[in-house]
């Protein structure tokens, strides 16, 4: 029976290219149930896919085949992929989409697909290959493909997992409030106030559990990560910052 494929695209909804993927999909495996992580990434933004796909990951039941579409290297010599990991399957392009996933767990394995056993164009592989693979993935119909011990590695992905006095961190990720997202965990930070410097900026901050204070505020959100947010406010016009602005948050 056909399991459950997760769609996540920079493709946005304008065009028909979701649709697409759909109905491919649809071809291969009608059986197959179909969820739309986002279609919302920045467009050739391998990180955002990459953050997304991480995060969203842990949600899905054993069986989901994840298929990941966030490709700027399309038509050129870079792999296609495939793997299972926990029970999950992943498909897409090996840009460093899947690093995160694939680093932080041990995956049963990894394996580039034979492109030669099908046809496509060098401008929609997502279509005419990558939305196959997954549909075959999900039908438990095999794909060929060669097996890989190294991937493509996403440069800077680390978290900062402890905070005395100062720390240096990063924002990695920009949500659509406006609410800017670092990579220090959420429990690396426990005291109620800080100051902290971004774009040139400075400003007070206090910790708070959720959105509902005002000012500039530091929340452990959902993502178990250091959020900079204003409450009912977007943190990211005030300070203008985006994806790899530098923060130093000091303990007050």
């Amino acid at each position: 029976m056909a399991q459950l494929i997760a769609l996540l695209t920079d493709f946005g909804y304008r065009d028909y290219y979701v649709g697409a993927l759909k109905g491919v999909i649809k071809q291969e495996a009608p059986e197959a149930e179909i969820v739309d992580i986002t279609h919302g990434i920045t467009p050739f933004s391998i990180w955002e896919g990459a953050f997304s796909l991480y995060f969203a990951f842990n949600y899905f039941p054993p069986g989901t085949v994840f298929l990941g579409v966030v490709d700027p290297g399309v038509g050129t010599g870079r792999r296609i992929l495939f793997a299972e990991v926990e029970g999950k399957r992943l498909v897409g392009p090996d840009n460093g989409l899947f690093y995160p996933i694939l680093k932080e767990r041990k995956a049963a394995f990894i394996k580039a697909v034979d492109t030669s056993k099908f046809s496509s164009s060098y401008t929609f592989q997502g279509r005419d290959i990558m939305a196959r693979v997954a549909a075959r993935l999900a039908s438990g119909i095999p794909v060929d493909g060669f097996p890989i011990s190294r991937i493509t590695p996403l440069r800077g992905w680390s978290f900062i997992r402890s905070c005395r006095g100062s720390c240096e961190a990063k924002v990695i990720y920009v949500d659509a409030f406006g609410n800017l997202i670092t990579n220090m965990r959420s429990d690396a930070f426990r005291i109620g106030k800080a100051k902290i410097r971004l774009n040139g900026q400075e400003a007070e901050a206090v910790l708070s559990k959720n959105y509902s204070k005002e000012g500039v505020l530091l929340v452990p959100g959902g993502y178990g990560l250091i959020e900079i947010s204003i409450g009912k406010d977007s943190a990211e016009k005030r300070f203008g910052a985006k994806i790899g602005s530098v923060v130093t948050i000091e303990k007050i």
